[in-house]
């Protein structure tokens, strides 16, 4: 009996630790300082420094963007919006 419990006690904190490690924390970190630091896909916006989705209609967006437009010069390269800051990152493909 006591071979099991020992063996339980040093495999329970591996499972529970890969079990996190597998569903993380649910948010990612999209910080950039240049185009580098994000996807082939991806703009590092100009201002708040994070990783946006490059975009030429609504339905290359992540489903809970509102709209796809130029960043700021019309002719420029658009950009995925949400309604706040996070709404895209929970859709964001690991």
């Amino acid at each position: 009996m006591r071979l099991r419990e020992m063996t339980w006690r040093l495999i329970a904190p591996g499972v529970v630790g890969m079990v996190l490690a597998a569903c993380g924390s649910g948010g990612y970190d999209l910080t950039c300082s240049g185009a580098e630091d994000c996807l082939e896909s991806e703009l590092c916006h100009p201002t708040d420094k994070v990783c946006v989705q490059l975009c030429t209609t609504l339905t290359d967006c992540p489903p809970r963007a509102d709209v796809c437009e130029a960043l700021s010069d019309p002719s420029g390269p658009k950009i995925c919006k949400c309604p706040s800051a996070t709404a895209c990152v929970s859709d964001r493909e690991s």
